[in-house]
């Protein structure tokens, strides 16, 4: 087998490891996303949480307050009702009004804590309806995942086993420019030589359809060395099925040409 032959089974092998693996991966990436998402919800619940628990302790301290208010008005109420002088009377009075206003103040801002505290509330349940939501696609894709992983194992396994068959006939050079190529172009790492005009010789790269030299195409229908495209640098290769066309062709050739030389 040569070179070439050898690397094209190598790859064939890759392209399905690839396609397996490929699928494997997009199960990753949907759960990671999902995983992504739920903390996502997770950190939102915990901000609100934490905002919700200061308005509480907010709430029950300006309700502490507005009774701390009321208990001073009254026993200003009581000491008003006592005093003997109408100066001592208007003091009060003044007293005790501007307690009221502080209390209408405090009782302002704690309705707008209640206020603010329902909507954080709603806020949390929507949220928590999400997470739970979140955590069955989270929970499906974990499964999904897992499911493709189990499919795969014993096929990976074979063609882990092809690949170190395949590679025990890569020369080290040639196994250099593949793994380069890879890097490359994974997708497109070898391509196909493709016959467009036999008559006229005319072959093409299976890659990106340029027109390529018959010297390019004679070093692998007779050695296989490792040959590139001169314009996408993908490592070119013959199907079986035109090489083995391509030489009957040949052979008729020669054959009809010996005739007419007997004759």
């Amino acid at each position: 087998m040569g070179v070439t032959a050898s690397l094209v089974r190598l790859y064939r092998v890759d392209q399905q490891r690839r396609g397996l693996s490929g699928r494997l991966r997009t199960a990753e990436s949907y759960l990671n996303e999902q995983e992504r998402i739920l903390g996502q919800l997770d950190a939102q619940a915990a901000t609100i949480s934490a905002q919700l628990k200061q308005l509480e302790a907010s709430a029950h301290n300006d309700e502490v307050e507005s009774k701390s208010f009321e208990q001073r008005i009254e026993s200003l109420r009581e000491r008003m009702n006592n005093s003997r002088t109408s100066k001592e009377h208007s003091a009060i009075l003044t007293e005790i009004n501007t307690l009221k206003a502080d209390r209408g103040l405090v009782e302002e801002r704690a309705l707008k804590s209640m206020t603010k505290t329902d909507e954080l509330r709603a806020e949390v349940a929507k949220i928590e309806e999400q997470r739970v939501e979140r955590r069955k696609m989270r929970d499906i894709a974990a499964a999904d995942r897992d499911a493709r992983a189990a499919e795969i194992k014993e096929r990976l396994a074979e063609l882990d086993t092809e690949r170190a068959a395949a590679l025990a006939g890569v020369p080290a050079t040639a196994m250099s420019v593949y793994q380069a190529r890879l890097l490359e172009d994974e997708e497109n790492a070898l391509a196909p030589v493709e016959e467009q005009d036999r008559r006229n010789m005319e072959y093409t790269c299976g890659s990106c359809c340029t027109h390529l030299p018959i010297e390019l195409v004679s070093i692998l229908l007779k050695r296989g060395d490792i040959t590139r495209c001169p314009s996408c640098k993908a490592i070119l290769y013959m199907e079986e099925t035109l090489r083995d066309s391509i030489s009957d062709s040949q052979q008729k050739k020669k054959g009809g040409k010996k005739a007419v030389n007997a004759e």
